[in-house]
């Protein structure tokens, strides 16, 4: 019933959305083990409930193209990439699924890096402040990110580089399912950082 509600009134996309996360996320946390007597043992293991799921998305498709390894990046690169999670997956009700796919994110991170984000512009000055709020606010969603946010040319990027590949990884595919919000959050903000001339995700400008 919650599920419903929650879908109620929300454009398809959403509901699709929606729909994924209510059905993957239980799948993922009922990771059930039946003793003798068909007793149900739940494991309530944050990291455990989640790699069920993780590798279920590892199961078809082939793996997602990472850029170059951490190595071969600038050495602030790597302290960069381990921010971005706990910048962007401000809310309680993500923080697992979040620390289960930051691997991933940050290997998006690297592909974005590796390509210099096609030499895209930096919006920081002009958008931070009202981006960082959207992030952090739970009653924003991934659609009002994109809407709101996501210059042309972003979107354009986004289709060719992250979407086009998401097509094909279905651990990208996942991800962008279960937390869309959080990985267009860390695409602008790796954007903003001039992919990336820092050693972490900047939410505010230096004083």
């Amino acid at each position: 019933q919650g599920c419903a509600l929650a879908r109620a009134g929300k454009p398809p996309v959403i509901q699709q959305s929606v729909a994924m996360r209510c059905v993957l996320v239980p799948v993922a946390f009922a990771s059930v083990l039946r003793g003798a007597n068909d007793n149900v043992v739940v494991d309530t293991t944050a990291a455990q409930q989640f790699t069920f799921l993780r590798s279920s998305a590892n199961a078809t498709g082939g793996p997602p193209d990472c850029g170059d390894k951490y190595d071969k990046l600038p050495d602030f690169t790597k302290e960069y990439g381990a921010t971005l999670s706990n910048t962007v997956c401000t809310h309680p009700g993500y923080k697992s699924s979040c620390q289960v796919f930051d691997e991933t994110l940050q290997c998006w991170f690297r592909k974005m890096v590796t390509g210099h984000c096609d030499d895209l512009p930096s919006l920081f000055k002009k958008r931070n402040k009202k981006l960082v709020e959207d992030c952090n606010n739970p009653d924003t969603d991934h659609l009002d990110i994109w809407m709101t946010h996501f210059t042309d040319a972003e979107k354009a990027y986004w289709r060719q580089n992250f979407k086009a590949q998401a097509d094909e990884s279905k651990l990208f595919d996942t991800m962008n399912k279960l937390i869309p919000k959080q990985l267009l959050c860390s695409t602008l903000h790796i954007v903003d950082d001039h992919c990336v001339k820092y050693d972490t995700v900047r939410t505010k400008e230096a004083r």
